[in-house]
């Protein structure tokens, strides 16, 4: 697995760069923490081992340059004005205000306006302001809002002095088709189906669910990421199992509903596994499940380095490479039953910093969680079709979509206020979840419990005290 090394060592080096290193020296970490890492979990040398141990590490430095070489663009405008045409890429509530990024001569812009204003996704707009560098929260801060940006293309914050739309979404784009399926799921489909579906399919989260899914420690069932694309992908290889091209055809669909969905990261390490699983099954070469979600997972690093301190690509790359690690282990029932709860543990250090202490029922609701919405969210797109295509009788369907949707909200209530729990963040969870990960991934190598507990015990105590 020797994309797994050189993942970790360049996160590894990002890791400590936040801690304050020099940039210049980022390379040099990432290829000494991926050498380390290899020897740690080397048991035994087989022939070509040294050539297989310099080629990782020689991946992980020419990596962690190019990386650093990203990290180090100069992204600040200091008073410089800006007047031109703009394609809005993204419009999402931020605070009291709307946030959207445009897409200019100059870049990928931010800009804030009062809510009133009616811009969505896809208009052309002529924009006139101030460029400024984008807004930093602190470094005492666990949100960094000038990261959050820069992981979705900003590069700079302009402060509009003129916005006014010179021509509407057209129809026809990616946008149009993505605003049009919102419209009509909002008209058509009742309030939970509504909220279900919207989420699954564009990516747009109801206010009430979330608030709702945050109770209950299911964040992840409304925010796409692989579960939805993997029961995309299997419903189409089961729609197309003697269909020639299936490969071609199932890759172009995949990557349009990523693309509709809002292309979030977990999206995108999602889709990349997917291509990478298809790529070799055509070509009658198996894929390792913890190798692919590293090669993607360094894939998107190289594409936009500022996606390492993204919360929602670092939950799912944690719980990619639990279930990853558990395949490698096998379909074993024992592996499957820990998933649930090691994902849990392992994110909640992640999770707690940004919404707060994180509920204990979560681990019994998500159990289950994953095989009922494996099924509720293929069937409820099924049932809410003829609405959505204003067929006669459709909206019998879709309350039997509703229906099911209430049945699983009574259930997830109940076991909320049967365990009223929440755990507090503290930094031993860190040190707990850096040395669990390790565990878990080294018991899917292979590994002897012995040699798995040694490295992981020893990343726990680099971990705790690089934190204290």
């Amino acid at each position: 697995m020797p994309a797994l090394f050189s993942l970790a060592g360049i996160c590894l080096a990002l890791w400590v760069l936040q801690q304050g290193i020099p940039l210049f020296i980022f390379p040099l970490v990432a290829m000494s923490g991926t050498l380390a890492l290899v020897l740690l979990f080397t048991t035994q040398e087989k022939p070509g081992y040294w050539k297989g141990v310099a080629l990782v590490v020689l991946v992980a430095g020419i990596g962690s340059a190019y990386i650093s070489s990203r990290l180090s663009i100069d992204f600040l405008y200091p008073g410089e004005t800006f007047q031109g045409q703009g394609y809005i890429l993204l419009e999402r509530p931020w605070g009291r205000r709307r946030a959207l990024l445009i897409r200019t001569k100059k870049g990928t812009l931010l800009a804030k306006i009062p809510s009133q204003h009616g811009f969505i996704a896809g208009d052309t707009v002529e924009v006139a302001g101030t460029m400024l560098s984008l807004p930093s929260s602190g470094k005492n801060r666990s949100f960094h809002e000038d990261r959050y940006w820069k992981a979705r293309g900003a590069v700079a914050e302009i402060v509009i002095g003129k916005v006014e739309k010179i021509e509407s979404c057209r129809q026809f784009s990616l946008s149009g088709w993505r605003n049009m399926l919102v419209k009509r799921i909002l008209l058509t489909q009742p309030p939970r189906t509504r909220g279900y579906l919207a989420a699954a399919w564009t990516g747009m989260k109801s206010p009430l669910l979330s608030s709702q899914h945050e109770r209950w420690g299911t964040s992840h069932l409304l925010a796409v990421s692989g579960f939805h694309v993997s029961l995309f992908v299997s419903g189409l290889l089961l729609l197309l199992r003697s269909c020639l091209g299936r490969g071609f055809i199932i890759s172009c669909a995949m990557w349009g509903y990523v693309l509709i969905a809002g292309a979030a990261p977990s999206a995108l390490r999602a889709a990349l596994m997917m291509q990478i699983a298809l790529i070799g099954r055509c070509r009658g070469r198996p894929s390792q499940a913890v190798n692919t979600v590293s090669l993607a997972g360094m894939a998107l690093l190289f594409w936009r380095p500022w996606w390492f301190w993204d919360l929602g690509w670092q939950l799912s790359m944690v719980a990619a490479l639990i279930i990853a690690a558990a395949l490698e282990r096998g379909l074993s029932p024992v592996w499957w039953l820990s998933v649930g709860p090691a994902i849990w543990v392992t994110t909640l250090p992640l999770a707690a910093p940004i919404f707060g202490d994180v509920p204990l029922a979560g681990i019994v609701i998500n159990l289950s969680a994953g095989p009922v919405f494996g099924v509720l969210y293929p069937l409820a797109s099924f049932l809410a079709l003829p609405s959505l295509l204003a067929l006669p009788w459709g909206n019998w369907a879709s309350q039997g979509a509703e229906g099911l949707f209430i049945l699983w909200e009574t259930w997830a209530d109940s076991i909320s206020r049967l365990i009223p729990v929440y755990v507090p963040w503290t930094p031993f969870w860190t040190a707990f979840a850096a040395g669990l990960l390790p565990l878990l991934i080294a018991r899917s190598l292979r590994l002897s419990w012995r040699h798995s507990l040694a490295a992981s015990l020893l990343l726990q105590c680099v971990m705790l005290w690089i934190v204290m």
